[in-house]
C-alpha cells in the first residue's frame, strides 16, 4: 500500500476515534468485544486515550469491565495499571460499586503458582497505596469494608516466604493508612469487630506466629518487617489498645518483646 494511503487510513481512523469520544459508545463496544485479546484491547485503549476528553469516559468503562467475569488476566492487570495512572479520574461511586468487589475477589483468591494472579495482586496493592496517599477521600465511605479485606488477606496469606513477594508494599500501604486515617472511628472499629477479619488479625495463633518470627528467626529482614508491621497495626487499631481489650494488650506485648 502506498505511503500516502497508509497515512490517510491512519488519519481516518484517528478522526473516527475522536468523533465517538463524546458518548463513549464506540469505546464501550470495541473494548468489550476484545476482553479475551490483550493485544487488541490495549491497542484500542491507546487509540482512544490520545483524546484528553475521552479519559474520564475510558476510566468509567475500565471500572465497569472489572465487574465482568472471565476477562483475560492480562487485561485486568492492564486496567489496574491504567487506573493507577488515571487515579484523578476515579470517583467514590466507581470505587464502591466497581473496584471494591474486584479487590475483594483478588484479596481472597489464593494461587501462589499463578504468576498472573501474583502480578494482579501486587498491582492491586499498588493501586491501594496510590489511592490512600492521593485520593483518600474516595475511600472514606467504604473504609471498614476494604480494611476488613486487607486485614483478612494479611492474616490468611502472610508467611515467612510470601512477605518477600508483597511485604514491602503491604508495609508501605499500612503506614500510609495510619497516616491518612488516624485514628479509626468508633463505628469503624465496631464494624471490624463484628467481622472475621479482625478476629483473624488479633487471633492468638497469628500473634504468636509473628512473635516467633521476631524472636527466633535468623532472617533479620523478616524480623524487622514483622516489627514494623505490628507497630503500624497497633497504631491502626489503637482504640482496642486504649480500651484495654485483651487482644489489644497482646498486640502491645508482641511489640514490647
Amino acid at each position: 500500500m502506498p505511503t500516502s494511503s497508509i497515512v490517510a487510513t491512519r488519519k481516518t481512523r484517528a478522526t473516527s476515534v475522536l468523533s465517538h469520544v463524546t458518548d463513549g459508545s464506540n469505546m464501550f463496544d470495541e473494548l468489550h468485544s476484545n476482553l479475551q485479546s490483550p493485544t487488541q484491547f490495549i491497542s484500542i485503549y491507546n487509540q482512544y486515550y490520545q483524546s484528553v476528553t475521552a479519559r474520564s469516559i475510558i476510566v468509567t468503562i475500565l471500572c465497569n469491565i472489572l465487574t465482568i467475569e472471565n476477562v483475560d488476566r492480562k487485561i485486568q492487570l492492564f486496567i489496574i495499571d491504567c487506573l493507577i495512572s488515571n487515579r484523578d479520574n476515579l470517583s467514590e461511586i466507581q470505587f464502591k460499586q466497581d473496584l471494591l468487589p474486584f479487590i475483594k475477589q483478588i484479596f481472597t483468591t489464593k494461587d501462589d503458582d499463578d504468576d498472573d494472579n501474583k502480578d494482579l495482586l501486587l498491582s492491586t496493592i499498588r493501586l491501594f497505596v496510590v489511592l490512600v496517599e492521593h485520593r483518600s477521600t474516595i475511600l472514606s465511605l467504604t473504609l471498614a469494608e476494604w480494611l476488613s479485606y486487607l486485614l483478612n488477606f494479611l492474616a490468611t496469606n502472610l508467611s515467612s516466604t510470601t512477605y518477600l513477594v508483597y511485604g514491602e508494599l503491604i508495609d508501605d500501604l499500612i503506614s500510609k493508612i495510619v497516616k491518612q486515617f488516624p485514628p479509626l472511628s468508633k463505628d469503624v472499629i465496631e464494624i471490624l469487630g463484628r467481622s472475621s477479619s479482625l478476629s483473624f488479625i488479633i487471633s492468638t495463633n497469628f500473634l504468636y506466629q509473628l512473635k516467633s518470627w521476631i524472636q527466633n528467626s535468623d532472617d533479620t529482614r523478616l524480623a524487622f518487617f514483622t516489627i514494623h508491621l505490628w507497630e503500624s497495626l497497633a497504631c491502626l487499631l489503637c482504640r482496642l489498645i486504649i480500651r484495654g481489650h485483651v487482644k489489644g494488650n497482646e498486640i502491645l506485648a508482641v511489640i514490647e518483646d
